[in-house]
C-alpha cells in the first residue's frame, strides 16, 4: 500500500522511522501504513548513519521482515496483540536474543553461538509483537560508562560524531535518537540507560528494582537493572506497560505494579500537582558545567511557573565515587574471574587496569565498601524522600565530551565514575530514575534531566517527566 499522507495528520513517508509508539499503533489500526511500511525506513536507517556510528552490532533483517509481515496480518484482521505490536525494537548486545549471538563488546565472545532463550523482558517484548530488529553497541562486559569496545570501535555521539555516545548502553540510545527503532532495550548498572540518553537527547528509565524481570546478573547483583530508551516518556510509559510484572526465572521481580503507566503520563499535570517535588540541584558535589546549570533550572522554572509546585531541597549527597569505583572494580574481578592471561590480553587497557585494582580487593573488603557505600546513599535519599515524593537532579554534570575517551580532557579525576556521580546512586538504593531531555549547551549537544522517585513509585517518576517534557 502507498505510504504517501492524504490528511494534515498523517506523517510524510520519510518520518515513518521517527513515529512514536502510540503513532505506530494508531497508523497500523488505521491501515494509513504497515509495520513492513515502517521496518523498510527502520532498516534504512540502521544500515545508514546508526551503523557508521557505531551503534549497530547484529542486524536481523530476515527476521524482522517476517516478524513485520505477521504483525500486518494481525494488524489487518483485528488481531494486534497491543500498542507494541509491529513496533519495531532494538535489544542491548547484553541481553538475550534467541537466534543472535551476544557478543557483549568482547573479542573473547567474537564466535559465540546464537542464544537459545530470549531474556525475560526480551520475551515479553516479543510476546507484544514487537518487531526485533537489531543488537546494539556497548562496551565490553557493560563495564564503563562510554561504549568503545576492542570488537566494535568507539560508539558515537547522533548529535555530533565528534563526541561520545556515553554508555554503556550507547549504541541503544543512538539507535533510538535516529530512529532504528522506537524502543531500545538497555541495561543500567551504574546509569548506563540514562548516561547515553542524556548525551543523545532521548529519554532513558531505569525502573524500580525487580519491575522489570531480569536473568541472574552475575556479580552485578542488584545494581543491575533492565530499562527502556524512547524518544518520549509517554513511549517508556507504554513500554514499562508491556516490562513490568513478576517472573519466575527472577525471584526479585515485583508483583504486577497495579497501575496503567501510559494512561499515569496521559494525565501528567493534573498528577504532579498532587506530588511534593523538590529541586536538589547537584546535591551538594560542586562538578555541574554552567550550561548544564541553566538549562535544568530553566526547566524547573517552567514547571514552577505552569503550577506545579517545585521547592528547593538543601542536599548533599556524600563524595563516594573513588569509594563506588572500587566496588565496581571488584565486581568486574569477580565477573571476569574465570579468564586466564592470553584472554586478558584482549582485553581493552582501561578493563585490564580496572580489573587489576579490583583483583586487590579480598571479598571482605568488597562487601563492607558495598555496603558502607550503600548505606550512605541510602541514608541520604531516605531523608529527602521523607520530604518529598520526587528529586529533581541534572542527569550528569557535562554535555557529551569528545569520542575515543573515557573521562573528558582535563577532567580532575581518572575514573568513569567522578564524572556520572549523579546517576550510580540511584542503583545503589534501586529506585526509579528517568531522564529527559531539556535542552542543549552552546555547541547544541543535548542535556538530559533526572528524575528520581521512591522505591516503587516508578508512575511519578514518569508523571514528572512527562509533565517537564511538555515544556522542554
Amino acid at each position: 500500500m502507498s505510504t504517501h499522507p492524504t490528511s494534515q495528520n498523517e506523517p510524510a513517508t520519510d518520518d515513518l522511522g521517527l513515529l512514536g509508539i502510540r503513532e505506530l499503533s494508531i497508523g497500523y489500526a488505521e491501515d494509513r501504513f504497515t509495520p513492513s511500511d515502517v521496518l523498510n525506513h527502520v532498516i534504512g536507517r540502521a544500515r545508514g548513519l546508526a551503523r557508521d556510528l557505531g551503534a549497530i552490532s547484529l542486524l536481523d533483517e530476515d527476521g524482522a521482515r517476517a516478524s513485520a509481515a505477521a504483525s500486518t496480518v494481525r494488524w489487518r484482521s483485528g488481531q494486534a496483540r497491543g500498542p507494541l505490536d509491529g513496533v519495531p525494537v532494538t535489544v542491548k548486545d547484553s541481553l538475550a536474543v534467541r537466534g543472535w549471538p551476544s557478543r557483549r563488546g568482547t573479542l573473547l565472545r567474537r564466535e559465540a553461538e546464537p542464544e537459545l532463550r530470549d531474556e525475560p523482558a526480551v520475551a515479553r517484548l516479543r510476546e507484544a509483537g514487537a518487531v526485533l530488529v537489531a543488537h546494539t553497541t556497548m562496551p565490553e562486559f557493560a563495564w564503563s560508562a562510554v561504549s568503545d569496545s576492542p570488537l566494535w570501535g568507539p560508539v558515537r555521539n547522533a548529535r555530533d560524531p565528534e563526541r561520545t555516545a556515553g554508555g554503556s548502553s550507547g549504541g541503544a540510545a543512538v539507535a533510538t535518537a535516529l530512529g532504528v527503532g522506537a524502543l531500545g532495550l538497555g541495561s543500567d548498572g551504574a546509569g548506563s540507560v540514562r548516561i547515553p540518553a542524556s548525551f543523545n537527547g532521548v529519554v532513558g528509565f531505569k525502573a524500580t528494582y525487580g519491575r522489570i524481570p531480569a536473568t541472574p546478573s552475575g556479580a552485578f547483583g542488584r545494581l543491575a537493572h533492565i530499562g527502556p530508551i524512547t524518544r518520549s516518556v509517554t513511549d517508556a510509559a507504554f513500554a514499562l506497560d508491556v516490562l513490568a510484572g513478576p517472573n519466575a526465572e527472577d525471584p526479585d521481580s515485583l508483583d504486577a505494579p497495579g497501575i496503567g503507566y501510559a494512561h499515569a503520563v496521559s494525565d501528567a499535570d493534573a498528577r504532579a500537582r498532587e506530588l511534593r517535588i523538590g529541586f536538589g540541584g547537584d546535591l551538594g558535589l560542586g562538578l555541574v558545567s554552567p550550561s548544564v546549570e541553566q538549562a535544568v533550572r530553566r526547566a524547573v522554572d517552567q514547571l514552577r511557573a505552569s503550577g506545579i509546585e517545585v521547592g528547593d531541597l538543601d542536599v548533599a549527597l556524600p563524595h563516594l565515587a573513588c569509594e563506588f569505583t572500587d566496588v565496581w572494580d571488584a565486581i568486574l574481578a569477580a565477573e571476569l574471574s574465570g579468564i586466564d592471561r592470553a584472554e586478558e590480553r584482549l582485553l581493552s587497557p582501561g578493563l585490564r587496569d580496572a580489573l587489576r585494582r579490583g583483583r586487590s580487593f579480598t571479598a571482605g573488603d568488597h562487601l563492607r565498601a558495598l555496603t558502607d557505600v550503600r548505606d550512605e546513599v541510602g541514608a541520604t535519599y531516605a531523608r529527602v524522600h521523607a520530604e518529598v515524593d520526587v528529586l529533581i537532579t541534572p542527569t550528569l554534570p557535562i554535555t557529551a565530551f569528545e569520542a575515543d575517551r573515557l573521562i573528558p580532557e582535563g577532567w580532575p579525576r581518572e575514573s568513569w565514575q567522578s564524572w556520572t556521580p549523579l546517576t550510580w546512586p540511584a542503583n545503589l538504593t534501586g529506585q526509579p530514575a528517568l531522564t529527559v531531555p531539556v535542552g542543549h549547551d552552546e555547541d547544541g549537544l543535548p542535556i538530559g534531566i533526572q528524575i528520581l522517585a521512591r522505591r516503587g513509585h516508578d508512575e511519578d517518576a514518569l508523571v514528572v517527566g512527562r509533565a517537564l517534557e511538555t515544556r522542554s
